[in-house]
């Protein structure tokens, strides 16, 4: 059997379930995992997706992971453990595929695979980025040469090593603080291809379409269907867009730079609409510290950034 899982709390339960449902259409021989990090119970969740609670995966130092992390760092730090846990609960697991909440299928995947590698690593860039005021190489660099949105990986003993080896490193190195070195789970994929050399990074230009990809690759809506680069679209990911993702949040206004991908984004919103009956009325997940995000963070950060410039020129002439 193959396995693709997502992890998620109230605040993206609603983007888990659109993901789950394109999985069932698209990957239908794959078992769904939806892995939940929350305290209030989920019911009336259709036969083809699974829970999973993190009550029930072995996270030896759950008390300690989730009194030190942010929710959204939670989730993060939680992803390589649910792995651990599926593949030790299926003897017969063959492959596991883990999906951001956020990313949805829009056909099988089976294409981007080749049977000389046992992993699959997304890029976030496989040129360099195109001129930009919002996103540049050094911030690529620094969030790591990976999207931890999607990765795949064969569950040989080599491979489930590396997991149990990135898994220990979540527990108290995947805060977001990059003065620091750290980026939830996202900068130990750097490893991944050191550890694992038969890894491939896959390179297919319809593969998790998103923010990172929009300066470089064209998103195009032709004969009612999706393609990147005349590439017909496998998947894309809406992080950073309806709910505040640490890294990609600070670039939603790339959301502009294709009125393709802008439009998608309002479709699936509407989508999710379809799911906001399963929310719980208290927004707060259940497992790990709350921040309070402002709304205008972003334009915020805008302002200080002018009135910086201004105080360094005022300082210099």
């Amino acid at each position: 059997m193959n396995i693709i899982y997502t992890v998620c709390n109230r605040t993206n339960l609603t983007h888990a379930l659109a993901l789950a449902n394109s999985v069932a259409e698209h990957q239908p021989d794959h078992t769904f995992y939806l892995c939940w990090v929350d305290t209030y119970p989920i019911v009336g969740l259709p036969p083809h997706i699974n829970v999973l609670s993190v009550t029930e995966a072995n996270v030896p130092q759950w008390e300690f992971m989730k009194n030190q992390y942010i929710d959204f760092e939670l989730l993060a730090a939680c992803r390589p453990w649910f792995a651990l846990t599926l593949v030790a609960k299926y003897s017969d697991c063959r492959q596991i595929t883990f999906f951001a909440p956020t990313v949805i299928l829009l056909k099988g995947f089976s294409e981007i695979l080749n049977s000389s590698s046992t992993a699959f690593l997304t890029p976030n860039i496989v040129k360099p980025l195109a001129a930009s005021a919002i996103l540049d190489d050094k911030r690529i660099l620094n969030i790591g040469m990976f999207h931890a949105g999607s990765w795949i990986l064969n569950t040989n003993p080599t491979n489930v090593k590396v997991l149990q080896w990135w898994a220990e490193r979540t527990v108290d190195r995947a805060k977001f603080d990059l003065c620091e070195g750290m980026n939830m789970d996202q900068l130990w994929l750097n490893y991944l291809p050191i550890w694992v050399p038969e890894t491939s990074v896959v390179r297919h230009p319809g593969w998790h379409y998103g923010l990172h990809e929009v300066l470089n690759r064209k998103l195009t809506f032709e004969n009612g269907k999706y393609f990147v680069d005349g590439a017909a679209l496998i998947s894309i990911d809406f992080a950073g867009l309806s709910y505040f993702d640490p890294i990609w949040s600070d670039y939603v206004a790339l959301l502009s730079s294709n009125r393709v991908f802008k439009n998608f984004f309002a479709e699936y919103k509407n989508t999710l609409k379809k799911y906001g009956g399963l929310k719980h009325s208290d927004y707060r997940p259940g497992f790990g510290k709350t921040i309070h995000v402002k709304r205008f963070r972003l334009f915020r950060n805008n302002i200080a950034k002018t009135l910086k410039s201004l105080s360094v020129y005022i300082d210099q002439f």
